[in-house]
């Protein structure tokens, strides 16, 4: 499916909300201390944090979002933060587009390497990020045992983005 990567719109990222249906899952994909409900405001306050920035993935005539993901400068790396696809496009390689398409976004801005966490439990993600190239590191800040900590160096990040655009 061809897509196109966007600054996220508020509209956009209030949208989210409704792809996730219960505390469980919200809080998987958003942090601990993503409340659950919360209103349209709230939901908002919690996602847009201090120098993250968030994009859309979206139908290339930017009419449907198809997913979302964030990206920040933590821990030396371009860190990839709150990767989600609209639950009906799970399954079709969309994951794969937008973390290549935000890891191209990041490297073209500065040549680091790519960091993400991600809950052990979900094992679908961590197949998908293995797959990738990403590795289960030491974490770099105080343990969670409910996490995995990735990376994936800049080099083989590149590598891998030049592959996949060429096959696309």
């Amino acid at each position: 499916m061809t897509t196109q990567l966007a600054l996220a719109s508020l509209n956009q990222m209030s949208q989210l909300r409704s792809w996730f249906h219960s505390a469980a899952e919200q809080q998987s994909w958003g942090g601990d201390n993503f409340d659950y409900p919360c209103n349209d405001a709230r939901f908002l306050e919690l996602l847009c944090r201090s120098g993250t920035q968030s994009y859309s993935l979206l139908t290339p005539d930017g009419a449907e979002l198809l997913g979302f993901g964030q990206l920040c400068d933590r821990f030396g790396c371009h860190h990839l933060a709150r990767l989600v696809i609209k639950p009906e496009y799970r399954g079709q390689g969309l994951a794969k587009t937008l973390i290549f398409a935000l890891i191209s976004q990041a490297l073209s801005q500065q040549r680091r390497d790519i960091s993400l966490y991600v809950h052990r439990h979900n094992t679908v993600a961590l197949q998908c990020y293995q797959t990738l190239g990403f590795i289960i590191a030491a974490p770099p800040e105080q343990e969670n045992t409910r996490l995995y900590f990735m990376k994936l160096d800049a080099d083989s990040a590149l590598a891998a983005a030049r592959r996949y655009i060429q096959q696309a």
